[in-house]
């Protein structure tokens, strides 16, 4: 078993394509915590070149957006 490690660290600019690692990590500085096995879950367009699955960061970033806002928002404490 091989542990890949994600090229991208924050404060370098976004790449065009990634691998479900560097996307989640991505995302969760970006948006909100999410974890790399959870993308295989959105419906994503997955391209793989070499058999490696990237994604594209635009259309994950958009779709994790579009989740937040949906999102439940509510506040909370202030109980009397």
């Amino acid at each position: 078993m091989t542990f890949k490690k994600s090229h991208w660290e924050p404060g370098n600019p976004f790449p065009k394509y990634a691998d479900r690692k560097t996307l989640a990590k991505i995302i969760s500085f970006e948006r909100f915590p999410i974890s790399d096995r959870t993308l295989q879950t959105w419906p994503l367009t997955a391209r793989r070149p070499n058999r490696a699955v990237v994604y594209d960061v635009g259309e994950a970033l958009e779709y994790a957006q579009s989740k937040l806002d949906k999102s439940v928002c509510y506040k909370q404490g202030g109980w009397s």
